[in-house]
């Protein structure tokens, strides 16, 4: 996704403006795979930079390269992408990795999906926290623009909406992984192939040349991307997990 930075300066707001209840600040917690205290944004030269999560920050482009420790990448990503990987029936790792391919965002020397973003008609937007994309969606809405992709999943919400339901549902980290998981599974159980359905979470289909291309070229960046990290992609692609609720039922 091409990104236009808004006017103001973004805030770190993954940290300073995710919701108490969806943010967990220990180590090994649901949206960050290492220590608050670690994370720091590059500036530009000659800017001081606060070591304060709280501080104002600015984005640097281009996001270059993924930088995970082998101790980062064990048997799950952060937990809130795993639970809602395994209630969803979708390989955690491949739900991370179509989130960084979604809405990455560099954070020191990390990557990380950045829930406080949209795409407006092919335009990339940050903003600072929740309240404020909330207002620039609920504005884009109002004056009749659809075609809008929300959150780390970049959920659209034209062909989307009967599953996000309403803005605030859309926006909001946990529901918008959960969607863009349901979407991953169900591509998954149409064609039973791990990679198309990557593929077509970007393109929606593959009956022409371009989007088959197209959706071809993003599947490898998101695989690429996880084996840049050390992620067994090649174990992920063959794996068929079932949705928790299912394989609740199969126990009783």
């Amino acid at each position: 996704m091409q990104t236009m930075l808004p006017r103001r300066s973004v805030v770190l707001g993954l940290l300073a403006g995710m919701p108490a209840c969806v943010m967990c600040a220990e180590p090994n917690g649901p949206w960050l795979p290492y220590r608050l205290e670690d994370v720091k944004r590059i500036e530009p030269t000659g800017v001081q930079i606060s070591r304060t999560p709280t501080a104002a920050m600015r984005r640097i482009e281009p996001v270059v390269q993924d930088m995970f420790s082998a101790s980062m990448v064990q048997s799950h990503p952060p937990k809130a992408y795993a639970v809602t990987a395994v209630r969803m029936g979708v390989p955690p790792w491949l739900l991370f990795g179509v989130a960084l391919q979604e809405s990455k965002l560099k954070f020191g020397e990390r990557t990380l999906p950045y829930p406080w973003t949209l795409c407006v008609r092919g335009q990339g937007l940050r903003y600072a926290d929740y309240p404020e994309t909330l207002a620039a969606l609920k504005g884009f809405i109002a004056r009749r623009v659809t075609n809008i992709d929300i959150g780390a999943m970049q959920v659209n919400w034209h062909w989307h909406g009967d599953k996000l339901q309403q803005p605030e549902r859309a926006l909001d980290p946990y529901p918008n992984l959960a969607v863009g998981a349901q979407i991953l599974r169900g591509h998954f159980e149409a064609g039973g192939n791990w990679r198309r359905a990557i593929a077509l979470y970007h393109t929606g289909s593959d009956n022409t040349h371009e989007t088959l291309s197209r959706g071809a070229r993003y599947a490898d960046q998101v695989l690429q991307r996880l084996v840049r990290m050390g992620v067994p992609v090649s174990a992920l692609l063959h794996s068929v997990p079932r949705p928790s609720s299912e394989a609740s039922r199969a126990q009783a």
